[in-house]
């Protein structure tokens, strides 16, 4: 111990004794060791942390598989019929993602998140009430009565944390709901937003119940000790062949699909996660190469001093322990300026982040994040001060007491070499990488969508629950005139959902003639509820027919439009206009075909358009009425702000129904930004790291440069006294440096064509093997 002292003191002389080699070294390792914090934090936060339930590991999501082979939510006589095969299933939950109009007397209304649920729904996730209970089976039952449970969150917000507020009655869409208990501190579902859940009372014979093609329901379960995960999908997979075997025609023989909760909500982040986590990784390497090379350099001008302590008696393994303690140190105060420049680096992080990454709010830098960059610096230390440290114990005593200070040894400089050309290389890699990225995303901005954005808010209303079902149509139709009144409004269109928005259900359709079978992984149909004037206010082109209007309401002939890959899909080679199709749910007529509109890509301009039918959803069927028509949309088309029109657009509303609150308000070009803020996310970071690697490799091969040429000043005296002109130099000099980044140009090349595999997958309309972006980047 007194020796690791001795030699922490001597290297901490000896760091403070070179402050610009300390200042460049830390600050070198500070970028690298810091973008590794913030990113690991990321990782952390959001593919690592444990879900704020009862032992989480044992929860699996559950969804129906569909013909094509597609994972779908159930529908509820599905559902049903899985619960009644027991075993895994017997106590499984069902949840939906809902939202609800809260009001108080005094009070302007408020939209809410929240979620319906079934009694098992929150057992199984292990929760405990604060106060009251959870939901019964009896309250679960249809007709039972109207009950919420409230968050932690919004009983402590809205009521003032009231510990009376069990069984009291509040106004949930308009009506009286009991509440019967409150949710723990923390506990606000699974995206963390959900502040009230109502109870599903599921029924079988009427509305939603009625139609087993309307998927609507998640599910989730808990394994039991000793069951695994592939042991639960054995199970089911027995119970869904028995099933298919009894009722080949149902969807319930098609099977079921198991997840662990991590694996269902991270799935869609986590490759572009762990690719920006390995790219880090490149720029702490590139880091440790420079730093590598600053102690090549300072261990060349030490070779005198090495040698005197060799001639002293310290042995090989004295001289490694001690550069290696001086190593450890540099990385030790480059991991604690690194730490403070991951907080800056998570903020600017969390400042960009898109919507579709989740808990990534929840990032932060706490123990175990300072515990990895403590373990990453030590690493770092050993990793960069290893090669530099051996060098200096091999070498001469007789040379080095003889050398003339400032001097290398050969050793050295291909060493330096070597490190130069390989960080050169990982650094085209990760520019390879940013400039096909950069090409996609030019791709993507270049793709057709179908609708035209720009100019389009919309937002979302919700109708009162006590209107009845023949009074919803008419509140939709009086909103939208009351809209269309506003001045400097151009069009206006209720939809239950918009491109870019929402989750339209998938819906097969059966056609007079010959229904093609379901391929694999393709969607049916989706099925689009909308209103008058959808076409012109999105810009949809209708490439036959006509569009829906005011003859198209509930007394009339049912009618549809479809879009060109359903009407290419069903009726090839002919005129879609007067065919009839039929959606298969409970309570459809066979509509009449009045019109075919060209493809949009409602997803993004990355996902496939995929076959839609649109009907007027004053013509949907009972069994999806409350479904649709209790929460719609409305896009409006108009050259002013959104400042301008919101006012407006408030006091509309309010003149239909005060109680009814306008909520996210949304310009369609703000959607079609979020439909890519992933992609625009990875690149934004896969960006910066690229450039500091970039910044990083110019400041090696500089350093190598600098020194070689430092090295050799005898020699080019010598050149230009025999002639040599300062151009001659140049050229000699430019040469080898080039010959250097040239190498390491090419290795990365090399190493960037092996990668490729990982880099198809976040390419769109793209070849990993670009020729552009190969031959630029180098």
């Amino acid at each position: 111990m007194e020796k690791l002292l001795q030699d922490i003191r001597y290297g901490a002389r000896s760091i403070f004794k070179s402050p610009r080699f300390t200042i460049a070294a830390v600050l070198t390792l500070a970028l690298g060791i810091g973008a590794n914090t913030a990113m690991f934090s990321v990782i952390r936060s959001v593919l690592m942390r444990s879900w704020p339930f009862s032992n989480p590991g044992r929860l699996l999501l559950v969804s129906q598989r569909q013909a094509n082979g597609n994972s779908n939510l159930f529908s509820t006589q599905d559902y049903l019929d899985w619960k009644q095969q027991g075993g895994l299933l017997a106590g499984m939950g069902a949840h939906v993602s809902w939202q609800f109009n809260i009001s108080s007397p005094g009070e302007p209304p408020q939209r809410i998140a929240g979620g319906v649920v079934s009694s098992e729904f929150l057992p199984v996730l292990g929760a405990q009430p604060r106060l009251g209970r959870l939901f019964s089976a009896q309250q679960d039952q249809p007709g039972a009565g109207q009950f919420v449970m409230l968050s932690y969150a919004f009983w402590t917000s809205r009521f003032g944390a009231d510990p009376h507020i069990v069984g009291r009655p509040i106004q949930v869409d308009g009506a009286p709901y009991t509440v019967v208990g409150v949710m723990p501190a923390g506990f606000n579902g699974f995206d963390g937003k959900e502040l009230l859940w109502t109870p599903l009372q599921l029924r079988r014979d009427s509305g939603i119940g009625a139609s087993p093609n309307v998927h609507w329901l998640s599910g989730i379960i808990r394994l039991p000790d000793g069951a695994g995960l592939k042991q639960a999908r054995s199970q089911l997979d027995a119970v869904a062949t028995r099933l298919h075997r009894e009722d080949p025609g149902s969807d319930v023989g098609f099977g079921v699909f198991v997840q662990t909760l991590n694996d269902a909500f991270t799935s869609g982040v986590r490759p572009a996660l762990l690719m920006l986590m390995g790219c880090v990784g490149l720029v702490l390497l590139i880091a440790c190469a420079n730093v590598a090379n600053l102690l090549l350099a300072r261990g060349a001008a030490r070779q005198r001093e090495m040698a005197v302590r060799t001639a002293l008696g310290a042995s090989p393994f004295r001289i490694v322990r001690q550069l290696l303690t001086e190593s450890v140190l540099l990385a030790g105060a480059g991991g604690a300026a690194g730490i403070a420049m991951a907080f800056l680096l998570l903020r600017a992080v969390l400042a960009v982040h898109p919507p579709q990454v989740p808990r990534i709010e929840q990032t932060s830098i706490d123990g175990p994040v300072l515990a990895y960059s403590f373990v990453s610096s030590m690493v770092v230390g050993i990793l960069f001060g290893l090669a530099p440290a051996i060098e200096a114990a091999r070498i001469n005593v007789n040379d080095g007491l003889r050398e003339k200070p400032g001097l290398a040894g050969c050793g050295f400089g291909r060493q330096r070499s070597i490190l130069v050309i390989a960080e050169t290389a990982l650094s085209c890699v990760l520019l390879i990488a940013t400039g096909l990225a950069l090409r996609s995303l030019w791709s993507l901005r270049n793709v057709e969508l179908g609708f035209v954005p720009g100019n389009v808010l919309t937002f979302r209303i919700a109708a009162p629950s006590q209107l009845g079902a023949q009074s919803l149509p008419d509140f939709y139709h009086r909103m939208v005139d009351q809209i269309r009144a506003i001045p400097g409004v151009e069009s206006v269109a209720v939809a239950r959902d918009f491109p870019l928005g929402g989750t339209d259900p998938s819906t097969p359709i059966l056609t007079e003639g010959k229904t093609p079978a379901p391929v694999e992984g393709e969607i049916v149909s989706r099925y689009r509820a909308v209103g008058d004037d959808y076409f012109r206010v999105l810009q949809i082109p209708l490439l036959q027919g006509r569009g829906f209007d005011a003859r198209d309401t509930a007394s009339a002939p049912a009618v549809a439009i479809v879009s060109e890959s359903l009407a290419r899909k069903y009726w090839p080679a002919e005129n879609a206009v007067g065919k009839r199709l039929k959606p298969k749910i409970a309570g459809s007529s066979w509509c009449v075909v009045v019109g075919v509109a060209a493809d949009v890509r409602h997803w993004g301009a990355d996902v496939v358009i995929e076959p839609t039918a649109y009907y007027p959803y004053s013509q949907v069927p009972e069994s999806m009425r409350s479904l649709v028509e209790a929460n719609m949309g409305i896009a409006i088309r108009s050259r002013l702000s959104q400042s301008e029109l919101l006012h407006s657009i408030n006091a509309a509303v309010a003149g239909v129904n005060p109680n009814v609150p306008v909520y996210d308000v949304k310009t369609m070009d703000s959607m079609l930004s979020d439909s890519g803020s992933l992609r625009n996310f990875d690149l934004s970071l896969l960006a910066a790291f690229s450039l500091l690697a970039l910044s990083l490799a110019a400041v090696g091969v500089y350093a190598v440069m600098a020194f070689s040429v430092s090295q050799r000043t005898r020699e080019i005296g010598i050149r230009m006294a025999l002639g040599a002109t300062s151009r001659d130099v140049m050229r000699l000099v430019l040469r080898e440096g080039a010959r250097l980044a040239i190498a390491g140009s090419v290795l990365g090349v090399v190493c960037a064509f092996f990668l490729r595999k990982i880099m198809t997958t976040f390419l769109f309309g793209l070849s990993a093997n670009d020729p552009i972006v190969l031959s630029i980047v180098p």
